[in-house]
């Protein structure tokens, strides 16, 4: 009993210190061990069949949208990824003009 809640112990202490240093050390222990067992059943997955095409339906007086068949008045709507909305660019602002300081001037006066 007492090395189980040794190891218990040292579990929660493990998580209170990863959560101090706001990282989850379990999820990418997890992760890790996840990615190489992944690599060694990569060989053994199979071809997963496309998804259904989403249709619009009208059931019981509500439009339903599903990937489900739903009689002859469903239509196949056609699902486009987008980025979203781009705000418009502003165009840049012109640099202000500035008066050049007496060392600039007679830089300019020494090279001319």
């Amino acid at each position: 009993m007492a090395v189980v809640m040794g190891v218990l112990g040292a579990a929660a202490a493990f998580a209170l210190i990863s959560m101090r240093h706001e990282r989850n050390l379990f999820a990418e222990g997890l992760e890790k061990v996840g990615a190489k067992a992944a690599a060694v059943a990569a060989p053994v997955v199979s071809q997963v069949a496309p998804p259904a095409p989403m249709r619009k339906c009208v059931i019981h007086g509500k439009t339903v949208i599903s990937n489900a068949e739903c009689g002859d008045q469903g239509k196949v709507i056609e699902i486009h990824d987008t980025k979203g909305f781009e705000a418009p660019k502003a165009p840049p602002k012109p640099a202000p003009e500035t008066q050049p300081t007496a060392s600039e001037r007679a830089i300019q006066q020494a090279t001319r």
